[in-house]
């Protein structure tokens, strides 16, 4: 799982260790061996072997040889069987991925892999010549590769003309399927060669071996289209993604022995067509992430033989028609992440052979039937993230007669409810979820019957009370969410939770939980305690265990942040400390975190700067300390963390230039530097920036103009298409990037950040010269902000290119000139702020650019601009300029200053005196009035506002569809 290999084993290895003793060769007589998945730590393959003669079968598989295969078993001319294999197909779930996209999309590959028990290789396969009796070849692991670079690599194996199997899994195989050396294997039945480089097309001469059933050539980068093989019972073709499935044409011909099929991951054109019901021989077809789209046939429910019907992870849309019960000897319905609607038909629990029924991640409505619950064999249910509305009166009379191993109503839209009812003794579900699922009142106690129990989920529910201490002693429990209730008192002192598939996830967040954080966590790999009401310091232990994700913001912690939280060795992935009161410097222990992907320190008190040691953290990709007291340069650490993507330092007290390093980070893709004391210019590097996509220097000092060379952002120029989030998944929790940016006028928060949001926000700086034109290459910008600046010359033409721009604000600069017509013609443009400039000429117009502005304030001050609310009328024939002006000015100016100084002094005196008197002589209510109404005043003219970047939260992605299969 997550490409580490996971045992849920206590019993002892019982294989034998050391080397094969030459004695057993003496057994000349000897006519069956098997010393499959023994230990014979990497020793070569005896040559022994070809002492026995007399083996028929022969089987060393998985021993841990290690060496070339090269005539030690060319003698054993009797053999029938013989397995030579070093690797074995195991349960592996790496190939499920998500999408970060708009949606929490999971995405499926193949759901084994292979594990490799030894190193063996065959540079040829000329040994296999005199073995004229083998009926079982099997070589699963063996490196094929540099035989398969020849030709005629399988000409040797041709010679087997009585092989009925043959399997070269994960081989290494290169090439073409050998189909033309393959043909002489008249009686040749299994095939097996998944897992292999074949990048091909799927011979269509296989249909020459006509005594061929099974057919697996599963994720071996092939291509091209399924060929007709009217002979075989099995075929798997699944997770090859460059082969294009016309299943329309491919049904319009009898398949009359077909009764297995796997064509998940692949291309699917198309729905699935009516004819399929032609196949009455199916009783698998597993086709899931395979884009099929449509509604499943009315005619598909009269395969009565059908046992597995996988479907999940598609865009099949529709109902699932009642005539389902047809379909007597189903085991398994996954409809996954579909776009399924209205009722879960009453019909389906007719099939008293359902064991699996997976519906979740569609649109289904009304109610859950109450018979599903008297399913028998029923060991998986799962109906969570849809649109029910329906309710089960009591959890414990629902499922009287049926014993579920998984359990998942979260998030459906139900109802349960939980009485006194006693569940039947048999009721041991080891994943229950029943998040949002109205259950109020305290945790209920039924939960402390389920000594199973290894996941469950509460959350998002009215739970009240305290947590009850007997939750931890449930034996299994590995994952505890308890978030979003309306839980309080402390957590129980004691908290042994164990291991399960590498992770034991604790998760109490946004309860109303306060008191003190127990320190006895030593067992936990993932805390999440965030958004509480915890007090105290942050446990000086909690880090010493194997934890790997600790969240603990937005509570009330106060105190220094432990030097214990990375130890040597230790295998943190996620630290989120954010919003307390934390106090002191980053401890330097921090550069023991090796494994350390993610890290949050903002909006707490800390001080000094970030130690040099953190370069430690080599795997760092998110740094956020905004919002702290931090104070020096732009740390010279950063330099080191080349994997960084992520840099929030606002809010602090740095100062100094902006390095030119920072060019070198070619991961970054937010950088955050606002409201500091950065000064200088900005760095020429920031060019080479490919990926930056948030660019957040306002309220500085930086001065100087903007550099003109930007082509090299690229991700600005061409604004991603993927939609996909920002974000990390770490031990099953996706945690995303928000930024709150100043864009349409106002302090957005993105809660999301996706690949194609982007920002340049350069405001509140001493920035000067011209508007470089090469802003107008950024046409992927979403928001340009370089207002409060001292910027002067024309715009740029050029900004018409900005295709996609939706945010525009130069206000407060010197720019001069017209307004370019191309601006005009921005159709995204929905908030534009040229106010407080020397503009001039006539204001373009079009439909839509007519809207942005009706009350003229993105105008105003700019007296020379035609159409401003305090600009010049219109109907002169010759529009006076700044320019032009100059010099009336400054005649007009020299005669009127003294009276401008007289007026202002006593507007002053009698201002100051009859307003700000009479507020604070009279009425307090009337004197906070006073100032709240200039403070909006200020903060209408300035627009330079802090904002808190970059604060973030975890939100938990389903992890249910990790256990189903």
């Amino acid at each position: 799982m997550n490409s580490q290999l996971v045992s849920t084993s206590d019993v002892p290895s019982t294989a034998l260790t050391g080397t094969i003793p030459p004695s057993l060769f003496s057994l000349t007589h000897l006519r069956y061996l098997d010393l499959s998945f023994n230990n014979f730590s990497f020793s070569k393959v005896p040559l022994g072997f070809s002492n026995l003669t007399g083996l028929t079968y022969l089987n060393l598989s998985n021993v841990m040889f290690n060496g070339s295969i090269t005539t030690q078993f060319s003698n054993l001319t009797s053999l029938m069987e013989l397995d030579l294999s070093c690797s074995s197909s195991i349960v592996d779930y790496s190939s499920i991925y998500y999408t970060l996209s708009s949606t929490s999309t999971i995405h499926e590959g193949s759901q084994y892999s292979y594990m490799n028990r030894g190193n063996l290789y065959a540079p040829n396969l000329s040994w296999l010549q005199r073995l004229n009796n083998l009926r079982k070849l099997k070589l699963c692991g063996v490196d094929l590769y540099k035989a398969s670079r020849s030709n005629l690599w399988a000409k040797s194996v041709s010679t087997l003309s009585r092989l009925r199997l043959l399997k070269l899994s994960n081989c290494r195989i290169s090439g073409e399927v050998p189909v033309e050396q393959l043909l002489n294997l008249t009686k040749l039945s299994e095939l097996y060669m998944d897992y292999n480089f074949l990048a091909s097309k799927i011979p269509s001469k296989l249909a020459n071996l006509t005594s061929l059933s099974v057919l697996d050539l599963t994720r071996s980068n092939l291509q091209g289209h399924i060929p007709y093989l009217s002979q075989v019972k099995t075929l798997y073709v699944g997770n090859n993604s460059d082969v294009m499935v016309d299943l329309h044409s491919m049904f319009a011909v009898p398949w009359p022995r077909l009764e297995s099929i796997d064509i998940s991951s692949t291309h699917v054109t198309g729905s699935i067509p009516p004819s399929i019901a032609n196949i009455t021989s199916l009783v698998d077809f597993i086709a899931y992430s395979s884009l099929i789209q449509g509604r499943i046939p009315a005619s598909m429910m009269n395969l009565s033989r059908m046992e597995k019907l996988r479907l999940d992870m598609n865009n099949i849309s529709g109902e699932i028609s009642p005539s389902i019960s047809n379909l007597k000897s189903l085991q398994l319905l996954s409809l996954l992440q579909n776009s399924f609607h209205g009722l879960i038909p009453d019909t389906i629990c007719s099939i008293s052979s359902l064991r699996c029924l997976l519906l979740a991640g569609n649109s289904f409505t009304g109610n859950i039937p109450n018979c599903i619950g008297q399913l028998n064999e029923l060991s998986y249910l799962e109906v969570s993230s849809n649109k029910m509305n329906g309710s089960i009166p009591s959890l414990s009379s629902f499922f009287r007669n049926s014993a579920p191993y998984l359990l998942i109503l979260g998030f459906s839209g139900l109802t349960v409810k939980v009485d006194q009812q006693p569940f039947p003794p048999r009721f041991q579900p080891q994943l229950l979820s029943l998040d949002s699922c109205n259950t109020g009142g305290k945790i209920p106690d039924f939960i402390s019957n389920l000594t199973k129990l290894v996941f469950l989920s509460l959350s998002n529910n009215s739970l009240s009370g305290t947590i009850p201490s007997w939750l931890f002693n449930l034996p299994n429990l590995g994952y505890l969410d308890l978030s979003f209730n309306r839980l309080q008192g402390v957590i129980p002192p004691s908290i042994k939770l164990k291991s399960f598939f590498m992770q034991t996830t604790l998760k109490l967040r946004n309860n109303l939980l306060h008191g003190l954080i127990p320190q006895q966590l030593e067992n936990i790999q993932a805390l999440d305690l965030s958004a509480n009401n915890f007090t105290g310091n942050v446990p000086a232990d909690v880090g010493l265990g194997n934890i790997r994700y600790l969240a603990l913001s937005d509570n009330k912690l106060f105190g220094r942040v432990p030097f214990s939280l990375c130890q040597e060795n230790c295998e943190l992935m996620l630290l989120d400390l954010s919003s307390n009161n934390l106090f002191g410097t980053i401890p330097t222990s921090f550069g023991n975190c090796s494994s350390l992907v993610y890290l949050n320190l903002g909006s707490n008190n800390l001080t000094g700067g970030i130690p040099e040691e953190l370069q430690g953290a080599k795997r760092l990709s998110f740094l956020n300390i905004s919002g702290n007291h931090f104070d020096g340069p732009f740390p010279a650490v950063v330099h080191r963390l080349e994997r960084i993507s992520v840099i929030d330092m606002g809010n602090n007290k740095l100062s100094g230039k902006i390095p030119e390093f920072i060019g070198d980070l070619k991961d970054l893709r937010i950088l955050l530097l606002e409201f500091n004391s950065f000064n200088g210019s900005i760095p020429e590097e920031i060019n080479a920036l490919e990926n930056l996509q948030f660019i957040g220097f306002s309220n500085n000092q930086l001065s100087g103009p903007i550099p003109e060379k930007l082509s090299g952002l690229k991700t600005i120029i061409n604004r991603p298409k993927d939609r996909n989030l920002l974000g990390f998944i770490i031990s099953q929790l996706y945690i995303g990037v928000q930024v709150n940016l100043v864009a349409k006028g106002l302090s957005m928060q993105l809660d999301m950040v996706r690949t194609y949001n982007n920002e340049l926000d350069l405001s509140c700086n001493n920035l000067s010269g011209n508007l470089p034109s090469e802003l107008g290459h950024l046409q992927g910008l979403y928001a340009l902000n370089l207002s409060h600046n001292r910027l002067s010359g024309n715009i740029p033409t050029a900004f018409g290119n900005i295709s996609l721009l939706e945010s525009l604000d130069l206000s407060y600069n010197n720019l001069s000139g017209e307004i370019p017509v191309s601006l005009a013609l921005l159709d995204p443009l929905s908030t534009l702020n040229l106010a407080h400039n020397n503009l001039s000429g006539e204001i373009p117009t079009s439909p839509h650019f007519d809207t942005l502005s009706r009350d003229g304030l993105a105008y105003i001050g700019n007296k020379f601009l035609c159409g401003a609310p305090d600009g010049i009328h219109c109907d002169r024939e010759d529009f006076p300029t700044p320019e032009s002006s100059e010099s009336e000015h400054s005649e007009e100016q020299s005669g009127e200053w003294k009276m401008v100084l007289a007026l202002a002094f006593a507007g002053y005196v009698v201002g100051f005196w009859g307003l700000f008197g009479v507020v604070y002589l009279v009425n307090e209510k009337w004197r906070k009035a006073y100032w709240a109404s200039v403070d909006r005043i200020l903060d209408g003219i300035i627009r330079c506002r802090k904002i808190r970047v970059s604060s973030v939260k975890p939100v938990i992605f389903s992890s249910f569809y990790l256990f189903v299969f």
